[in-house]
């Protein structure tokens, strides 16, 4: 009976405050002198939104006590991975240690951090991650019909027209090259971002009404 009435309960809140929400992106533009109702509606929505802030601050700490006890005890128990969870541990206290004692994150000590260690292995992870796409990509690009022929075929222009070496291969390349990412791949963007945007719209419609409720258990 009380798992029943938290799952009511949950689901009413989050109705309610979708409503809300929801409500205030129509009602803003209204005139408080005729609509009374717009003004209440905006300060309820500010005022959910507030507390919006403040339970992600608390996720926020939840998530990183989570991250500690994780790697805490993979290092007790010596599972594999180990040697990782300590250098994690270690450079997340020394961070915490940095920006508490020198006075904040704008700080010359964590601002060195910032762009000595952390942008570089950020540089390093990106540099990899070009390095899988375009073995990924090789692996993928193997022409077997008209479809993959057209996708190599735009693919190859659009990166030659990116690099400085196109335009001495052939000056029309930079030109297709925009035209490429402009029209047909701009469209096909487009489309997707709709497609997304209706889907967005179905799921929230879903929650609102209570068919969908993903923040309760429905076991």
């Amino acid at each position: 009976m009380n798992l029943r009435f938290g799952r009511i309960l949950a689901t009413t809140v989050a109705i309610v405050v979708g409503l809300f929400i929801l409500a205030s992106t129509f009602v803003a533009e209204w005139p408080g002198e005729i609509f009374g109702l717009s003004g209440l509606i905006n300060q309820v929505s500010l005022l959910f939104i507030s507390w919006v802030t403040i339970v992600a601050a608390f996720a926020l700490f939840l998530g990183f006590a989570n991250v500690i006890s994780v790697h805490w005890n993979r290092i007790q128990t010596r599972k594999p991975g180990a040697l990782y969870s300590i250098v994690l541990l270690i450079a997340l206290a020394a961070t915490l240690a940095v920006g508490f004692l020198s006075g904040g994150p704008n700080s010359n000590p964590s601002q060195f951090i910032f762009d000595f260690i952390l942008q570089p292995l950020e540089s390093t992870f990106f540099a990899l991650l070009a390095i899988f796409i375009a073995t990924a990509a090789f692996r993928a690009f193997r022409v077997r019909n008209l479809e993959t022929l057209i996708f190599v075929l735009f693919t190859v222009i659009v990166l030659l027209g990116q690099v400085p070496i196109g335009i001495y291969l052939w000056a029309e390349l930079p030109v297709i090259k925009d035209w490429i990412l402009n029209v047909p791949a701009l469209a096909g963007v487009r489309g997707i971002l709709l497609g997304v945007a209706l889907g967005t719209i179905a799921t929230g419609l879903r929650v609102l009404v209570g068919t969908d409720r993903p923040y309760t258990d429905q076991k």
